[in-house]
């Protein structure tokens, strides 16, 4: 039995056929399709971390043979789980030093760490253990996504790539908390945003807006346009993707996974025809997406079993892990850049 204050790289291992053994930490909404997802993903749970003890039991009622623990440390004396899933609405960056340091891999639930200290610590631990440290970064896992970067040529020049972002979880809540909440969207377009043109300098962005109700950021990468909008206010919810090329253009709903490509058509009978193509392609688009999912049983946050999956291949294969360390660097770094911007 392992104590707490030391790391055991052979609680991290695990054989090339075997199955990983998993703890979810937090009983909440996330930790449930976490424990879903990875159940599917080949994943075997075997304990549920999370101080409501009710909540707990009722999760682990899924899962046979799943121990439940109200404490973290026991969870990690008693039980030999290779992943830990990190699931609470807080705390990301300490719960994955302590996973790191006890030997294990860590998926933790975004942001791994809201400093550019904290992230590059992090990174550091889990490159100098061997050991896989994945933010929940899914949108980059979407089927659509990953259809658009496969015809990414047929976008011709991208001119503008545009995210948008309007939630209600931030109702009821004060507002500092709600402003961390916005904040907190950043790594999921960081992701999206490195996938289509690489890294890019977080002191390259400009804060716009970044109040407790409304965020904006514009930057530009060579001649590349990009913009993140992010609100509490906005309405209807949407999590979006627009990327605007010289030959056409594809739009990401990101709430649902699919893609719908816009035409570049230039005659007048184009121009009349876009909205009522664009209707169409979004109905059935929206339906096989929907048929699509139903049939993997991804009822809901599309792309997370995806990347749950490509974790347990690189725990399992000692491969890298499937989101690079510098975008948990980059991710932090913009978002201690807006949190220390103007309250515009």
């Amino acid at each position: 039995m392992e104590g707490t204050g030391g790391h055991d790289r052979e609680r991290g291992r695990v054989s090339p056929r075997g199955r990983p053994e998993v703890a979810i930490v937090g009983a909440g909404l996330m930790g449930r399709w976490h424990a879903r997802y990875a159940k599917a993903a080949g994943g075997r749970v075997v304990a549920i971390v999370d101080p409501d003890h009710a909540r707990a039991q009722d999760l682990a009622r899924d899962f046979r043979g799943a121990l439940v623990f109200r404490d973290f440390d026991d969870c990690l004396m008693v039980t030999s789980a290779s992943v830990i899933h990190v699931c609470t609405d807080v705390d990301h960056a300490a719960l994955a030093d302590r996973v790191l340091g006890a030997g294990r891999h860590a998926i933790v639930e975004k942001p791994v760490a809201t400093s550019t200290e904290e992230a590059r610590r992090l990174v550091d631990m889990a490159g100098k253990l061997r050991l896989v440290l994945c933010p929940v970064h899914q949108f980059a896992f979407q089927r659509g996504f990953g259809r658009m970067l496969a015809h990414r040529d047929e976008l011709g020049e991208i001119v503008r790539i545009e995210g948008a972002a309007c939630t209600t979880d931030g109702e009821g809540l004060a507002a500092p908390v709600r402003r961390d909440r916005l904040v907190g969207i950043v790594p999921h377009f960081v992701s999206l945003f490195r996938a289509l043109v690489g890294g890019v300098s977080p002191v390259s962005w400009h804060v716009l807006a970044s109040t407790s109700d409304d965020l904006s950021l514009v930057t530009r990468v060579a001649t590349t346009q990009l913009s993140l909008f992010a609100s509490f206010r906005g309405r209807p919810p949407r999590y979006e993707l627009l990327v605007v090329g010289t030959a056409r253009s594809a739009r990401l709903d990101l709430f649902h996974g699919h893609l719908v490509w816009e035409a570049g058509g230039l005659s007048r009978a184009a121009k009349v025809a876009a909205p009522f193509r664009r209707s169409a392609a979004g109905l059935s688009m929206a339906a096989l997406n929907l048929a699509g999912r139903a049939l993997r049983r991804e009822p809901a946050f599309p792309g997370l079993r995806a990347l749950i999956g490509a974790a347990y291949r690189a725990v399992r294969d000692g491969g890298p892990p499937p989101v690079p360390p510098e975008e948990i660097v980059e991710a932090a770094e913009l978002m201690e850049r807006i949190a220390k911007s103007p309250r515009t």
